[in-house]
């Protein structure tokens, strides 16, 4: 009858106090029982007060166990030539497939036996004679002479007998192992079977951190067990190593020296060292952004013109603009980052802005003709009396002349600025591990920015906000709740201010990782606008809020998303898609004069595919439009705060510049946005779901040219889904859909393989279709004495952009 067999439960209590069960199946005797338990007994003392252990009763000599060990007491397994789990099968062979080189060789044989005979002499059906032979035909219905062909003489190399006879064939060469017992030799002591009382450690329950945070280290008495003292690590250098004999080529760790600050070596204030205790980092960043760009947009040329004789609605639309940024930035942190989130981390950035604008139309950097911050312009004593034109002079200044000269390049068309926010500031606290993997969740609090999806198309911004965020499943899902306080910004920089707005965002996101397919990503999402905001002026004296447009009224909105999108590979084909639709509720809509509700979609997708150092792309977006201005439906879709890149990013002229309505005080469409939503501002206006809509199909390359120098060319067509919103706010019945054509070229140029200065030029231009010439052509009336017929009807035939970047970061 075989032993008993019993399972053993045991609990044990862990340094957190936390219990957990464990269970394993032993065969024992009443000897084998007392030792495991006299050697449970030592390792919890060991473990309780740090001591070395002594060898227990029943444990090998070399077996005693160290704290978080165990021990197997049972049945070693039986060795390979003892143990067959399957009698009567074969072995598989483990290894099926070799990584050696095929060779071929060709093989020649030469026949040794006696030769065949010659047909006279060889018979290979001696009882065919024996057989009845078959009856002719009653008819013969063959006619003519016999053939002579088959009696020719045999040649000679042909005849038979013939020996040697001679075979070629192909066959495998297989390499000469030099040891042919490769794989068959003695295991070591160690490694042979059976071995008895194998151990395994444990997970350990807690963390071990800076011997100094232990109290017989306070005290200077001892240290945890098996812990020795060392300086610190984070001062141990590198070995000096030398990978090249040329002094200018790459030499990594060629100093090991520490230093306080340096660009691509190890230094203090870049976060390759703690500078408080063992796991507490600065990390400082400094950057400037310098922009320089020149444009053509169509630009009203207003009452006042900035040249005398020039009376056509629209004018020169020739602008350009220096914007420069200065940042600095702090991050104070907790935590060894290289291999698990950080504990908590605080971090402070301050920008500063300076941009100057240059045009030559008046009304273009402020509503007043005289410029930007000109003072009150209060009305004349008693201007009702003025019945003639002329009289004009005579109530306002005698001495009052018209002007002289051009105004372009003086105070009434220029503009310079400068701006200072603390455009981040946030905390962050690491809340708990989800995983042995670090899966985790962390919440982050303050001003800080957010992309929620992989090319913000819906909300791409920083400002002030608390945000719990994390991951799980080894880091195959990623999530993001948020809730925005948004602040007003300003209008010239687009920095943050301390202003509130009174307009909430709430986002929520998941991202999935090798999704259906390895290296595709999948995120489903959730936007929520809620915007009451009341009604605001910009710096320059514009009302951005309401929309000045139609019925003027204050009104909130609200605006919810739902989302699906995905970016990464599927094969070889590169996808980046997004589909939202929008929901909600327009309390009052200027244009449509009435409450409206919300029903809109967008959808976007690029394919690309690889080649080399080539990348092809192809583009489709399409936001859809508002076929009914005037009823109570939006159907027309408009983000929350986009920045999107698209489509040639910001090479794109599209994509770049914004369009004025017309000469009112709308927009078309804003800068770095692609949808045309008939609102003031990105930043500061409201979002209106009764625009026209676009579709846009472009066709792009992306070229690796070296490693410093990468180029990128997209063309692309641009036409407006509906045409009712804009003929419902310029009162005509004449728009096409044709916007027109946008082409880009652009290049960015590390010149030093790193991110600390990167150069990028580009150039974009746009070809005006039938629909732009409809909304921006110019006056057909020409004033007396001011033009001439010749400019009467036309637009601009070419737009254009040139962009200049220089971005230095430390």
């Amino acid at each position: 009858m075989h032993r008993q067999q019993r399972r053993i439960r045991y609990m044990r209590r862990t340094n957190h106090g936390r219990r957990s069960w464990s269970g394993t199946s032993y065969r024992f005797s009443a000897g084998i029982l007392s030792a495991w338990l006299i050697q449970t007994g030592s390792q919890a003392k060991a473990a309780d007060h740090g001591a070395t252990q002594t060898p227990a009763s029943g444990l090998q000599p070399n077996k005693v166990l160290k704290p978080f060990q165990r021990v197997s007491m049972g049945d070693p397994p039986l060795p390979p030539d003892q143990f067959n789990p399957d009698f009567g099968v074969t072995p598989i062979p483990t290894r099926l497939f070799t990584d050696e080189e095929l060779t071929l060789h060709l093989r020649v044989t030469r026949s040794t036996p006696p030769p065949p005979r010659i047909p006279a002499q060889f018979n290979p059906d001696p009882g065919a004679a024996q057989r009845t032979p078959e009856p002719p035909p009653v008819f013969d219905t063959t006619f003519g002479l016999a053939p002579t062909y088959g009696l020719d003489a045999v040649d000679r190399e042909l005849e038979l007998p013939r020996q040697p006879v001679k075979r070629k064939e192909l066959e495998e060469t297989r390499p000469v192992r030099e040891n042919r017992n490769y794989g068959l030799e003695p295991l070591p002591d160690d490694l042979k079977l059976p071995r008895n009382q194998p151990r395994w450690n444990e997970k350990i329950p807690h963390e071990w951190h800076n011997p100094r945070e232990y109290p017989l280290a306070e005290r200077g008495e001892g240290y945890p067990t098996f812990g020795v003292p060392v300086p610190s690590r984070w001062r141990v250098p590198f070995m000096q190593w030398k990978r090249y004999d040329a002094i200018k080529t790459e030499t990594p760790y060629s100093d090991p020296t520490l230093h306080l600050w340096h660009p691509y070596k190890q230094s203090l204030l870049k976060g390759d060292a703690p500078i408080i205790g063992q796991d507490i980092f600065l990390n400082l960043t400094a950057a400037t952004l310098t922009e320089f760009e020149a444009h053509r947009v169509p630009t009203p040329s207003g009452v006042s013109s900035a040249r005398p004789g020039s009376a056509e609605f629209y004018g020169q639309g020739e602008q350009y603009v220096v914007q420069h940024y200065m940042s600095f930035g702090a991050e104070l942190f907790k935590g060894e980052t290289s291999f698990k989130p950080v504990h908590w981390a605080i971090k402070v950035q301050p920008v500063f802005n300076i941009n100057y604008v240059h045009t030559r139309e008046t009304g273009t950097i402020a509503p007043d003709p005289r410029g930007i911050d000109r003072g009150p312009n209060p009305p004349p004593p008693n201007p009702g009396a003025i019945s003639n034109p002329g009289d004009v002079s005579g109530v306002i200044d005698t001495g009052l002349d018209p002007a002289g000269g051009s105004f372009v390049g003086q105070k009434h068309t220029t503009r310079t600025k400068d701006f200072f926010a603390l455009q981040e500031y946030f905390g962050e606290v690491h809340l708990g591990d989800l995983s042995e993997n670090y899966d985790f969740f962390a919440v982050r609090a303050g001003n800080q920015g957010l992309n929620t999806d992989f090319r913000g198309f819906i909300f791409n911004d920083v400002n002030l906000g608390a945000r719990i965020f994390g991951n799980y499943d080894n880091n195959r899902l990623q999530y993001n709740a948020a809730f925005f306080e948004m602040r007003e910004k300003d209008t010239f920089s687009d920095l943050n201010t301390f202003d509130q707005r009174n307009q909430h965002v709430f986002v929520a996101n998941a991202y999935r990782q090798d999704f259906l397919w390895p290296g595709y990503t999948a995120q489903l999402s959730f936007h929520a606008n809620l915007d009451d905001a009341d009604r605001q002026y910009d710096r320059a004296g514009n009302v951005v809020r309401p929309t000045p447009i139609g019925t003027v009224a204050d009104h909130g909105l609200k605006a919810y998303y739902l989302g699906w999108a995905g970016d990464g590979h599927i094969g070889r084909w590169n996808v980046s898609h997004a589909f939202y639709q929008a929901l909600g509720t327009d309390d009052f809509n200027g244009l449509a004069g009435q409450p409206a509700d919300i029903d809109a979609r967008m959808f976007a997708l690029e394919l690309s595919y690889d080649r080399d150092w080539v990348r092809y792309k192809a583009s489709f977006f399409y936001a859809s439009g508002d076929d009914n201005a005037e009823d109570n439906h939006a159907n027309g879709f408009d983000s929350i705060l986009d920045n999107p890149n698209f489509t040639g990013g910001p090479f794109s002229y599209y994509v770049r510049q914004g369009f004025n309505l017309g000469g009112s005080a709308v927009a078309l469409k804003q800068r770095n946005s692609l949808i045309p939503n008939l609102r003031t501002s990105k930043t500061q206006g409201q979002a209106n779901f009764v625009n026209p809509g676009v579709f846009l199909g472009g066709l792009g390359m992306d070229m690796d040219l070296t490693p410093k120098l990468r180029s990128f060319m997209n063309v692309n067509y641009v036409r407006l889904v509906e045409t009712d919103p804009i003929k419902t706010a310029l009162l005509t019945d004449k728009v096409d859909n044709e916007l027109g054509w946008d082409l880009s070229l652009g290049v960015t140029y590390r010149p030093f393989l790193t991110d600390n200065l990167v150069l990028a030029a580009g150039f974009g231009a746009f070809l005006p279709g039938r629909g732009y010439k409809d909304i921006y052509k110019r006056s057909t009336d020409p004033v007396s004495n001011f033009n001439s017929l010749s400019g009467a009807g036309r637009a601009d035939d070419f737009l254009y952009s040139g962009l200049l970047v220089i971005t230095l970061t430390y």
